[in-house]
Order: structure tokens, then C-alpha cells, then sequence
């Protein structure tokens, strides 16, 4: 079997966790494998409240990436992001060993090791130190100074600090499935990398990704990192607010997506759409200019706290290239226009389409796994994750028990036998198209752990419940786009 050389990245975060497995082209550039995204639980504005819900949901989406590679992951580069991640600056100076030859490679390490030793809080942790520019003799600022005539080398560096507790949790949560972090980078900085472009970098420009729980905001200027904060509030806010027009948490949603929009001129005046109730009787009447007035009011706020942390950044007036959108909710229909009236800046949707390979555009075309391919770019940087090959032997295994235990696979192949350790999540998901309804899948699972004698023993209870699940599950398995039929009334 030819030997894989994976990259994993995992992004947690409060709504969804993305997995991601890449290659390298013969370029360094990511050639994407697999990318799989499954609903997130136990995440609260990126802070882990349940780590046995965010165990359970990293499992799922590892598993699914795992099953069609066919590996196991045992280790990977994961992001985080929330209030608890910040940016702080300090400056420090050295000595220029040999003014008269200029400043050296030695002299810019010493500064370096200056820096190193700066400690963080007692309850913080140092993830980078960036350079943001270089001062010789205190009024000659050059990028690189090696070269330049001067008694004095000072910089300013940007740390990047987080909290101590949700990297615990965080690395808790990937223990407790056998995986190792190899490196933990901030969200905000591995966005940046994979959906801004060169000049852009450059030239100027804020990165917004906005996620369910949290809005990550990245400020490049002359090639450099200048700025990084994260907003407590995020999709999940606008989603609280639509449920006050009276609409179940499970339709919400697939109705922002499909008919929502963040100005609420831009949206039909008089059309409306009928949303399925709690019954298959009920139902209940939206007016779509109501539901953008909603959602436009929740998204400016949004656009307010990210003008201000802009502004906060001291680049707001410098950033040629204005914002780029990214994330899940950057899908949202006129996102960018509302950004670009309350910021003034100009604005514009980002992928990171660029930063893979030809044959990997199509994968990263949404916003949505844009920062699970930056976590993959900065993982390239530093090596390969170590993975376990896994030969396809569930079926190989089954053969000896018999044509008994083959029918009892379809029912008992999402508890994932080969992992007896780790349980299945116990709660329900919110509804996913592709996802098998959690009541079916649950209850075969013990059948499949059993000995093969065993096995074939449970066979007439499978026969006699086959029909009944298959109606269940096709009852139970429609998608949510069924739940929302638009039409016209004249009369509003």
C-alpha cells in the first residue's frame, strides 16, 4: 500500500466542526483529500462548555474523514478563537554588535531572544511573536535591517495571547479520541493566510470571518499581521433573533439561507413563505421584508463591532484593499452590501479557492472551510500528521458469521464498532440532510459488538423491525428545504 502523506486540520467551532486532510503538491500547495463538516455541540462563543458533546462531535466528523480515506487520525493542527485570544504589543532593543559593518543576522536573534523571554500572564499563553517593524538608531524603520548602518536595533512585536483553560479543554477533548495537536494556531491569523491575496496583504486589509458564536477579525498591512480580535457574537445571535418571529429552532436556518437577506430594501416587499409548524397542519406566514428587517438589524450590529475593532487597530485609515467576508454566514444574500454601507470601506467575499490546487477549487469554494484550509497551510509549514492506514476489513470481517450478520450491517454500521471506547453521541443534532436520524442508529449498536453467534441470534428482530425503520427513517429523513414553500399574496 503507497504510503500517504496527510496534513489534518480540525476547526471547532460553536455551530460546526470541520475536518480537513490535504496532501502536498509538488508547489507545497494543499491538495484536498477530504473535507467533511458535521454540527458542533458543547461550544459556547469558542469556549468548550460539554466536553462530552465536543468529544462526540469531533468524533463524528473525524470518523466520516477516517471511513473515506480509510485512516485513522492520530494526530492534527487545530485553531481556536473567542474573547479569550488577543493581541498585545510590546518593544524591546539590542545593541548592534558592528556599527561599522551594519546591523547583523546575530544582532536581529539577539532581539528575537529578548523577545522570547517576555513571559505572558500567570493565566495566558504566548501562541506567536510577530514582528511589526524595525527600527535602526530610532528614525529609520526598514523591514528587513540587515545591512543598515546603526548603534541601535529596536522592534515592536505583536503577541498573540490566549487563555489557558480552552487550549486544556480543547486538547482534553482530542485526547479523549486518541489525537494529538501538533500545533495551535489563533483562527483569525489562519484565515487570513488562506483567503487573502498577495497584494492584499500588502496593501491593506481587514479579514472578517464570522462563525455561530464568535466574528474574527484580522488586520494585514505591509505584509504583516498588525491586528487580531474576536467579537462574542456571531451567526447563532442572528438565528436567537429570527426565532422571535415565532419560528421553530430546527426551520431557522434553512429559512436564513434560503430566503433571508441583510438588507431589508433589498428584500421582496410583498412576498411571503410558509413555514411548517409543530404539526403537519400548521403552519405560519413570514413576510420576507420582515425577516431581513430582523436579520439586518442583528448583522449591523455585527458590522458596528467590527468598524470599531478596526478602528482600534490604528490601520483603518490604511487599508487600500477594505474588508474581505468569510466564514458560514458570509453566504448570507447582501452580507456585503450591508458591511459596505456601515463601514464605508469596500468589501468583498472571500475563499480560500486560491491557496489549494487546481484540483481542490471546487472543495474550498465556500467560505464556510475557509479557516479549516488556513489551520492546513500553517500545519504545511511545520510537517506531516502522523495517521494510522485502516485496510477496509469490515466487510472481510463480517464474512465468517454469515449471511446473518451481513444483513444486520446497514443497521449497525453507525456505532462504529472499531471504537468501543468512545460513545456515540447520546443527544440529538439538529437535522442534517445526510446525517441518519440518532433514534435508528442507536439501538443496533450492541448487535454489532456482539460475538457472531450472537449476532445471528438478533437477526429475526432485525427482519421484524426492517420495515418499520425504513418508514422511520424515510418520515424522519426529508430535508429541511421541504419545510418552506415561497408564494405571492397581493394583498400585503
Amino acid at each position: 500500500m503507497e504510503k500517504k502523506n496527510y496534513i489534518v486540520a480540525i476547526d471547532l467551532g460553536s455551530s460546526n466542526v470541520v475536518v480537513a486532510v490535504a496532501e502536498r503538491n509538488g508547489e507545497g500547495r494543499p491538495v484536498l483529500r477530504s473535507i467533511v463538516t458535521r454540527p458542533s455541540q458543547g461550544v459556547k462563543a469558542g469556549m468548550i462548555t460539554n466536553i462530552e458533546q465536543v468529544s462526540n462531535s469531533i468524533k463524528e466528523a473525524v470518523e466520516a474523514v477516517g471511513e473515506e480515506l480509510g485512516i485513522r487520525i492520530t494526530e492534527a493542527y487545530t485553531g481556536i478563537s473567542g474573547e479569550f485570544v488577543r493581541c498585545a504589543r510590546h518593544t524591546d532593543h539590542v545593541f548592534t554588535s558592528d556599527p561599522q559593518n551594519g546591523v547583523n543576522r546575530t544582532d536581529v536573534e539577539a532581539l528575537f531572544d529578548r523577545m522570547r523571554n517576555v513571559q505572558a500572564p500567570d493565566d495566558e499563553t504566548i501562541m506567536e511573536r510577530i514582528p511589526q517593524n524595525y527600527l535602526v538608531d530610532e528614525n529609520q524603520e526598514v523591514a528587513d535591517p540587515v545591512g543598515s548602518f546603526g548603534k541601535r536595533l529596536a522592534s515592536t512585536f505583536n503577541f498573540i495571547l490566549c487563555a489557558k483553560t480552552p487550549i486544556e479543554r480543547l486538547n482534553l477533548a482530542l485526547r479523549r479520541l486518541g489525537i494529538r495537536s501538533l500545533g495551535m494556531y489563533a483562527n483569525a491569523l489562519a484565515t487570513g493566510a488562506a483567503v487573502l491575496s498577495a497584494d492584499e496583504k500588502e496593501e491593506g486589509a481587514a479579514v472578517v470571518d464570522i462563525g455561530g458564536g464568535v466574528t474574527d477579525v484580522a488586520v494585514y498591512y505591509r505584509n504583516v499581521p498588525r491586528y487580531i480580535a474576536s467579537i462574542p457574537i456571531g451567526a447563532g445571535a442572528i438565528n436567537n433573533d429570527i426565532r422571535t418571529l415565532g419560528i421553530l429552532e430546527r426551520h431557522v436556518d434553512s429559512l436564513k439561507r434560503k430566503f433571508g437577506s441583510a438588507v431589508a430594501e433589498l428584500a421582496p416587499e410583498n412576498k411571503m413563505v410558509s413555514v411548517k409548524g409543530r404539526t403537519a397542519k400548521e403552519t405560519k406566514e413570514i413576510l420576507l421584508r420582515n425577516l431581513a428587517v430582523v436579520i439586518e438589524s442583528r448583522v449591523r450590529d455585527i458590522a458596528e463591532y467590527v468598524a470599531q475593532e478596526i478602528k482600534d487597530s490604528g490601520f483603518g485609515d490604511k487599508l487600500a484593499y477594505g474588508i474581505v467576508l468569510t466564514g458560514g454566514s458570509a453566504q448570507l444574500q447582501h452580507i456585503d452590501e450591508l458591511f459596505r454601507r456601515t463601514t464605508g470601506m469596500e468589501v468583498r467575499i472571500g475563499t480560500a479557492e486560491e491557496a489549494v490546487d487546481a484540483a481542490s477549487k471546487e472543495q474550498a469554494a465556500s467560505p464556510a472551510c475557509a479557516t479549516a484550509i488556513g489551520l492546513l497551510l500553517s500545519g504545511a509549514a511545520h510537517g506531516d500528521c502522523a495517521v494510522t492506514d485502516l485496510p477496509r476489513q469490515s466487510s472481510a470481517a463480517a464474512q465468517p458469521a454469515g449471511p446473518a450478520v451481513q444483513r444486520a450491517t446497514p443497521y449497525a454500521a453507525p456505532a462504529k464498532p472499531a471504537s468501543p471506547a468512545a460513545p456515540q453521541p447520546a443527544g440529538p443534532r439538529p437535522a442534517v440532510a445526510q446525517a441518519p436520524v440518532p433514534p435508528v442508529t442507536e439501538a443496533p449498536a450492541p448487535a454489532a459488538e456482539t460475538t457472531a453467534p450472537r449476532a445471528a441470534a438478533a437477526e429475526p428482530a432485525h427482519r421484524q423491525r426492517r420495515g418499520l425503520l425504513d418508514k422511520l427513517k424515510q418520515s424522519l429523513g426529508n430535508r429541511l428545504d421541504d419545510f418552506f414553500t415561497g408564494s405571492e399574496d397581493e394583498e400585503i
